[in-house]
């Protein structure tokens, strides 16, 4: 505001607009960081164990992993008496989205989950 009352007048950028270089931006399946991943999972033997396989597979590092019951029940059974799925939420470290999307891609193929995997990712500060 200063140099607009004195009548400085300079670039925006620091050099004018015609020397300013186009940027391109990277595409999301570059951008790293890490992830939330959420899961409904087959309560199975095995089960984690195959989809920290799949992450590993991708060099995905898990920097946590909670499987919870709904609503604290011991073991979750459907109307039809088999095991209902259950949310299992992953925090990664930082990877890219591409590794994230061939992973879920590998554990879907598994039929270790129902559903699509929801996935956020968590940008790096």
């Amino acid at each position: 505001i200063a140099d607009v009352a004195l009548g400085i007048r300079a670039a925006p950028f620091g050099r004018p607009n015609g020397k300013l270089k186009t940027t391109t931006k990277a595409p999301m399946k570059r951008h790293e960081g890490g992830y939330y991943i959420r899961l409904m999972a087959r309560d199975l033997a095995g089960t984690a164990a195959t989809i920290a396989t799949r992450l590993a597979e991708q060099k995905i590092s898990i920097e946590s992993i909670v499987q919870r019951h709904p609503d604290g029940a011991v073991e979750p059974v459907n109307t039809r008496g088999k095991p209902s799925p259950v949310p299992v939420i992953l925090i990664t470290y930082a990877t890219t989205e591409d590794a994230v999307r061939q992973a879920l891609h590998a554990v879907q193929q598994d039929r270790v989950i129902t559903g699509r995997p929801q996935v956020i990712r968590i940008e790096k500060n």
